[in-house]
């Protein structure tokens, strides 16, 4: 007989899927929040900035990308890669002196930036990490280059760079102040290109918003503030990027819950007092051969969500495979038993559907407990007995709590 675990149907159940995105909504978005607000408060009184330092400021933008670049191919972050080299080159665009183009063609190649970084930045949001140093990785490059020569191309014939640059400075409507800043279609782009970059609240997503956002409210402030805006755009990715290396090294992608390494930084902070949980699925393996990888990973997820809330001040790892842990720092086994005993319990009363079957299963897990003994130094020594318990909670029949 098969079982297994969790619950999706309740009310209780969509609002807590709900506050974890808004939670990782603010998380991702704190960092771009601080560095904009900064360079903000910097281009609206850039006496703060010393003299000694307004060179930083100025070629700061092409120092950050070229870090960025340099970091994203380190992780491999390919998307990353492309996004510095866009704002790299569309600031080189803006702040040359463009003596090679004529005033028209010069104006066509900045006007063009402001609806190129949020039409690339924008599919990039939705589209898979591929790498750098791979076809498709080199396929990206190759068409950000062939952007640029096109505009740049465009540019060096006065003609089609004047006929181009009065094509996208278009206005809907007679506008003054804010309205007149930049072109209509551009400001529509740019705020439809932050809204489902948002919708999307993972790190790197959320900075790519971040950067169209400060290049679009520096485009608006004037020439004297387009530095600090692609000072704060390439800033904003290079925090998305170190969001996105943490989440690689400790934040498991199939569940969403913390991972292996997560979980030994977690257990040398323990202190005096601890009770440690291992938990498995039961007959994993059979359910895997019996309805495919796919369903199972389905019901991993499942399972994770129910430990995300497992209560009792206790942190959800997963340890691998279809095992998990709990910590309960500063808590006895006796006070971790309840909300252990009610996860089980929920997950064993709720059921999942297998469209391919057309037929529901349960899921059970079982559950091992151990509490830290007085003369104990070592953590890892306890998660070993609590993974013995979990050993003997399966030979007593499974869907049960061994301690």
């Amino acid at each position: 007989m098969l079982y297994l675990a969790l619950t999706v149907t309740s009310a209780g159940s969509i609002e807590r899927p709900m506050r974890r995105a808004y939670s990782t909504i603010v998380s991702a978005s704190l960092a771009p929040v601080l560095i904009m607000g900064a360079c903000l408060v910097l281009a609206m009184s850039p006496t703060l900035v010393p003299s000694e330092l307004s060179g930083l400021v100025r070629y700061g933008p092409f120092l950050l990308a070229m870090f960025g670049g340099v970091i994203g191919w380190w992780f491999n972050r390919g998307r990353a890669v492309f996004v510095m080299l866009l704002l790299l080159v569309c600031y080189w665009l803006l702040v040359g002196n463009g003596a090679e183009f004529q005033p028209d063609g010069l104006a066509f190649l900045r006007i063009a930036t402001l609806y190129l970084i949020p039409v690339n930045l924008l599919i990039l949001g939705f589209t898979a990490e591929r790498g750098v140093l791979n076809p498709r990785g080199i396929a990206r490059m190759l068409i950000l280059g062939l952007q640029i020569f096109v505009m740049l191309m465009l540019a060096g014939q006065p003609d089609v760079g004047s006929a181009l640059y009065h094509l996208l400075d278009t206005r809907f409507f007679a506008s003054t102040g804010i309205l007149n800043a930049m072109p209509h279609p551009a400001m529509i782009l740019s705020v439809l290109a932050v809204i489902l970059l948002l919708i999307r609240y993972k790190p790197l997503e959320t900075s790519f918003a971040a950067a169209i956002i400060a290049i679009t409210v520096a485009t608006v402030m004037g020439p004297g503030a387009i530095q600090y805006g692609y000072l704060a755009a390439t800033a904003v990715v290079l925090a998305g990027l170190a969001q996105e290396a943490w989440r690689m090294a400790f934040v498991d992608d199939l569940t969403g819950l913390a991972g292996r390494r997560a979980l030994g930084h977690a257990m040398a902070e323990l202190g005096s007092q601890y009770t440690i949980a291992m938990l498995d699925v039961d007959h994993f393996k059979k359910f895997n051969d019996t309805y495919g990888h796919d369903v199972g990973d389905i019901v991993l997820k499942k399972v994770a969500r129910e430990l995300a809330r497992v209560g009792g001040g206790g942190k959800a790892f997963r340890y691998g495979g279809e095992e998990f842990t709990v910590v309960f720092a500063g808590r006895s086994a006796e006070k971790s038993y309840e909300p252990l005993d009610a996860l089980r319990k929920r997950i064993a009363e709720n059921k999942i559907t297998v469209p391919e079957k057309n037929k529901t299963v349960s899921v059970t897990i079982s559950v091992g407990l151990s509490e830290r003994d007085e003369d104990e130094t070592d953590p890892w020594g306890v998660l070993k007995r609590a993974d013995q318990k979990l050993y003997d909670a399966k030979q007593s029949g499974r869907n049960r709590i061994s301690s």
